[in-house]
């Protein structure tokens, strides 16, 4: 189990009507069964009925009107929390009953869902529940979170920080153990667990009511592939007949989709020539599986660990990334030079860059750690650092404001897991969401 900090808030939060939102398979259902005291736990099903769950009693199939005509009287009631899981697939004409039911709660209520707009719904301003509900909107595991919790299962400190990377998708740990080196891992495992990626991508689209199309697919495998910008994401949908423009328009939209739906982030670009933003997918995980899902599929061959290996370190890079633009308050960007990509950029509300770092799954030498100080200076970066997880070989380098190794990651996972921890526990000001 990873400690989150999003059980925290749930916690805090108290009685307080929440909206929990996100991605399929992030760990909602977990979260507010292990997080939120609940009473009566109620499960839309696909097949138009309501799974009612009791702590005391059990658990037993319902219709909706039944199942409605109980959470408003266990709100009435004002014992712990009500949850309706699966929201999204109540139709409508309920959500008035919930609505009224407020005007009497004694109880808090969570309602929890997976559907693409379903926050937008909810918020709109013809819904009858605008104003009742604060939005919580649930994503991969924190990387802190991650890190901190495998260690605490007696990881050591480089394992724990590699493993992070995919560990942060908590429906991996129901397939591996967190152990040695977890590129070897995802390799041998591989044929196994890219159907249930691929399956993960096709419930979201399941969920809407429409197939996983090719169309989603393909943009998902090309950017396993390494396509990044929308104008080349869109030459290859035209090429393959799957787009009627080869302008990026066509693949921004489709981009925007994936966005929303928790599958794929953008960072913006500093200083890159002829774009300003790059896409890549939000999980790790799924894009290492997706990565080789021809290879898997077309030629019943497995990656081998080198494969998986080679691109772990890419992975690796972002995720660091973000925890240190957590840790320093500021955006994580990305940077394409002529000489090399910049692992890491953190940038200020401007878009100016303050720092720059490189992040090495291995050691990294003192000239070399120098070299790269003197490079990111020379582009106008301030600050200067290195993440390599086995430490600097040699002299202490000069030139760099910061050097981290797998040790010093821990003990960063650990500062920002208690630092968020203290954040959820601030009163919130008016209007803050």
């Amino acid at each position: 189990m990873i400690d989150r900090w999003e059980c925290s808030l749930i916690r805090e939060r108290g009685n307080k009507w929440l909206l929990v939102y996100g991605r399929r398979k992030t760990g909602k259902t977990w979260l507010l069964r292990r997080c939120s005291g609940w009473s009566l736990y109620a499960t839309v099903t696909r097949d138009m009925e309501c799974i009612v769950e009791r702590r005391e009693a059990g658990a037993r199939l319902s219709t909706f009107r039944e199942c409605m005509r109980e959470v408003a009287a266990e709100l009435r009631r004002g014992g712990a929390r009500v949850i309706i899981d699966e929201f999204q697939r109540l139709p409508d004409r309920y959500w008035e009953v919930v609505a009224s039911a407020s005007w009497e709660a004694e109880a808090g209520l969570v309602l929890c869902g997976s559907s693409m707009g379903l926050a937008r719904r909810v918020f709109d301003r013809r819904s009858p529940l605008l104003g009742l509900l604060e939005p919580l909107r649930v994503d991969l595991a924190a990387v802190e979170d991650t890190v901190a919790s495998l260690a605490s299962w007696g990881l050591k400190a480089v394992e724990a920080v590699t493993w992070a990377i995919v560990a942060r998708d908590p429906w991996l740990l129901r397939h591996l153990e967190p152990r040695g080196e977890p590129w070897r891992a995802l390799a041998a495992e591989a044929p196994r667990l890219i159907p249930s990626a691929q399956g993960l991508v096709g419930e979201v689209f399941e969920e809407e009511e429409r197939q996983l199309t090719r169309l989603y697919d393909a943009v998902l495998r090309l950017l396993a592939k390494g396509y990044w910008r929308a104008a080349d994401i869109a030459a290859r949908l035209y090429d393959a007949g799957l787009s009627t423009s080869p302008s990026p328009g066509a693949a921004t939209g489709v981009l925007a989709v994936l966005e929303e739906l928790g599958l794929v982030e953008k960072l913006p670009l500093w200083r890159t020539r002829r774009s300003r933003r790059y896409y890549r997918h939000r999980s790790s995980l799924v894009s290492l599986l997706y990565a080789f899902a021809d290879q898997s599929e077309e030629l019943g061959l497995p990656p081998s660990p080198e494969q998986v290996r080679a691109r772990y370190g890419v992975e690796l890079a972002f995720n660091i990334g973000e925890m240190l633009a957590y840790a320093k308050s500021l955006a994580r960007g990305y940077s394409i030079q002529r000489e090399r990509d910049i692992d890491v950029v953190l940038l200020d509300r401007r878009g100016r860059a303050l720092w720059g770092y490189e992040a090495k799954m291995g050691s990294i030498g003192s000239a070399e750690a120098e070299e790269l100080a003197k490079w990111l200076h020379g582009l106008g970066i301030p600050h200067a650092g290195v993440v390599a997880l086995m430490g600097v070989k040699g002299r202490s380098p000069r030139g760099l404001d910061e050097i981290l190794d797998a040790a010093s990651m821990l003990e960063l996972a650990e500062r920002l897991r208690e630092k968020r921890r203290r954040e959820t526990k601030k009163p919130r000001r008016s209007g803050e969401g």
